[in-house]
């Protein structure tokens, strides 16, 4: 493979999630996931890959695979399990995993919200209730006094969008209450929560860099008629532009997640068609923003072999897009390892690794990747 230019200190990392692959977890989807015909598979995150004991392993992994970053999120409801009180051995537990990042020189960035609340917080309706905010925005000063120090980029929320789609419009994730009425509501407490995390964390410690995980699709007119065109440029609007415009002022970068791309039409079916070089088009539209950008996700379920064609071709199209002037600062693999994916349990498999830790080939090829592409 020709060697792919990336500006220096690049990140090439790969992203979990605490509910995902901590296990014995005690939160909102710890009991939802519970109740029969809510997950596919019928299997719970009880277990998983255990990573609440075995981080120091997940640790040798990004080492073993030359990544100099991780994404991962600190679990709320471990850490604050009833209203005030901060369980000092868990954050002392995510203390010691952070620290040993730090050692490693692997690049720490810690996600806040990435789908799951403490039971306390859920029983009050989680991000439907406007307190929620003050609770959330606590937890985020706290969370930048303990570790701001060590940890200086903090991707805040996980995929608001994807979260009000799954939990209120189509309900077929925790909290799985379908009505659109308490999903707008839960939208904009979520943009009032992100902004008054931004204020709380910049107080705790001005160091830190505070940005978002924000699920982005790319969107292009199937036709050249003005029909295809405008759907197309309300879809992007909607889905990747309205939250970002409202939080732009508390953002210090814009991290995208993507796994989707589509082409729009005004007729049945709407959405027509994959794009090819999705990303690249994501990440040129996403200069107006004029802030550093991390590709905070970007994964494939599919066979190992198309796994490893998928890597290779979209480091490329971010190489291009660095080329023509993108602040493109880090690359998030999703995901390290197997583990609990939602309302699929664990028939979808994202990882380089297996959820033993076995590595994929596609582990070996992003690693020579990374290694031949490193400045």
């Amino acid at each position: 493979m020709h060697k792919l230019k990336f500006p220096k200190n690049f990140l090439f990392g790969a992203a979990t999630a605490a509910h995902q692959i901590e296990g014995h977890l005690n939160n909102d989807w710890a009991r939802w996931e519970k109740i029969p015909g809510n997950v596919s598979d019928h299997r719970t995150s009880e277990i998983s890959a255990d990573s609440w004991n075995k981080w120091r392993q997940d640790i040798r992994l990004l080492k073993n695979t030359s990544q100099n970053a991780y994404r991962f999120s600190i679990e709320w409801s471990r850490i604050e399990p009833t209203p005030g009180f901060f369980d000092k051995k868990v954050i002392g537990r995510y203390r010691e995993m952070i620290d040993e990042l730090n050692k490693n020189n692997i690049t720490p960035m810690v996600t806040l919200f990435h789908f799951t609340l403490p039971l306390w917080v859920a029983d009050i309706g989680g991000f439907t209730n406007r307190k929620t905010i003050d609770y959330f925005a606590r937890f985020a000063g706290r969370m930048a006094q303990e570790f701001g120090r060590s940890v200086e980029l903090w991707s805040v929320l996980n995929e608001p969008n994807v979260y009000i789609n799954k939990g209120y419009f189509i309900a077929d994730w925790c909290p799985g209450k379908k009505s659109y009425i308490l999903g707008v509501k839960a939208f904009f407490n979520q943009i009032s929560a992100h902004k008054q995390a931004y204020i709380s964390m910049k107080k705790a410690n001005p160091r830190v860099k505070v940005g978002i995980a924000m699920n982005m699709t790319a969107f292009l007119p199937a036709g050249r008629n003005i029909f295809d065109r405008i759907l197309s440029r309300l879809a992007r609007w909607i889905v990747n532009e309205y939250f970002i415009g409202r939080i732009r002022k508390q953002l210090d970068f814009l991290g995208i997640n993507s796994y989707a791309s589509y082409k729009v039409q005004a007729k049945k079916p709407i959405l027509s068609g994959k794009i090819a070089d999705s990303l690249y088009q994501l990440l040129i539209e996403a200069k107006r923003w004029r802030l550093p950008i991390y590709l905070t996700e970007n994964g494939t379920p599919a066979a190992d072999v198309d796994r490893q064609k998928f890597i290779q071709g979209n480091l490329s199209q971010l190489s291009r897009a660095i080329a023509d002037g993108t602040d493109l600062r880090g690359y998030f693999y999703w995901s390290l390892i197997d583990n609990f994916e939602w309302s699929s349990g664990y028939t979808m498999k994202f990882g380089l690794h297996d959820i033993n830790r076995q590595p994929r080939k596609s582990a070996k090829v992003y690693k020579k990747i990374i290694e031949e592409n490193s400045k």
